[in-house]
């Protein structure tokens, strides 16, 4: 693996682990994701595609909202489709991740992004609740949760 993409994937995690630690103390201020009640802000990002670059783009993205949001941002990542993958864990996976994306998956969630899991897509591929990583939560559907959630104030976008 080229040099340059390794850097980029520490500074990534290092960019996660400083907005935890921004997080951590705009919590204990009681400013931020410490907030009660919904965050001022609200996005849903469509992940329908399984390739990695693709992943990598939107699991950066969320990333990159969260900064600068300072954590006053509720993320939701609807997986469904092909993305369906992304969620499913590597013994039951059809794509051989790298672990790295699983990692960021796992960072993102600490920080509260939610990454729903559509329903349907899981009966068509014969997918059970338990053949997914612990950080995905399923929803009936990605298509109805993408019209919910917008109903609900959040901003779409589609990669």
């Amino acid at each position: 693996m080229p040099q340059g993409k390794n850097h980029s994937r520490r500074r990534f995690l290092g960019g996660l682990l400083a907005t935890a630690g921004a997080g951590g103390l705009a919590h204990a201020q009681g400013f931020g994701m410490g907030m009660p009640g919904p965050a001022q802000n609200r996005v849903v990002y469509q992940l329908n595609r399984p390739d990695p670059d693709y992943i990598q783009e939107i699991l950066h993205s969320a990333a990159v909202v969260l900064q600068h949001y300072s954590n006053d941002v509720d993320i939701v990542i609807d997986c469904f489709g092909p993305g369906i993958w992304l969620l499913v864990r590597k013994e039951k996976n059809r794509y051989h991740y790298k672990p790295f994306i699983h990692e960021q998956v796992s960072s993102l969630a600490m920080y509260g992004v939610v990454f729903n899991a559509c329903g349907q897509t899981m009966k068509t591929v014969r997918l059970e609740k338990t053949d997914l990583v612990r950080e995905a939560r399923p929803v009936f559907s990605g298509a109805v949760d993408l019209i919910e959630l917008q109903k609900k104030g959040y901003a779409y976008i589609a990669w």
